[in-house]
């Protein structure tokens, strides 16, 4: 596995800019050199898991979730939350 790495707070390190957002850019070249399945993106954002639950489905490999939010990205992961319901029952 190849750990995308990102700071507690989850900005401006690996694929995170300054506010926290994915760069594009960054993400496109690291998806071209590694399978999805081998990658573990550190995510302790919400906005970041739903990011990484829309663009590759809601079995990807988080990490860096803070305790309290377990259960959060669980229903987000299972499309009881709005941000992706159409995700993963589409």
């Amino acid at each position: 596995k190849v750990i995308i790495e990102s700071r507690e707070a989850g900005k401006r390190i690996g694929i995170y800019d300054e506010k926290g957002d994915i760069r594009e850019d960054k993400l496109k070249t690291i998806i071209e050199g590694v399978k999805i399945k081998d990658l573990i993106f550190e995510a302790p954002i919400k906005s970041q898991q739903v990011y990484l639950i829309k663009k590759f489905g809601n079995n990807v490999n988080l990490g860096n979730i803070h305790k309290e939010n377990i259960i959060a990205l669980e229903a987000l992961r299972q499309g009881l939350r709005g941000d992706t319901l159409r995700t993963v029952y589409s």
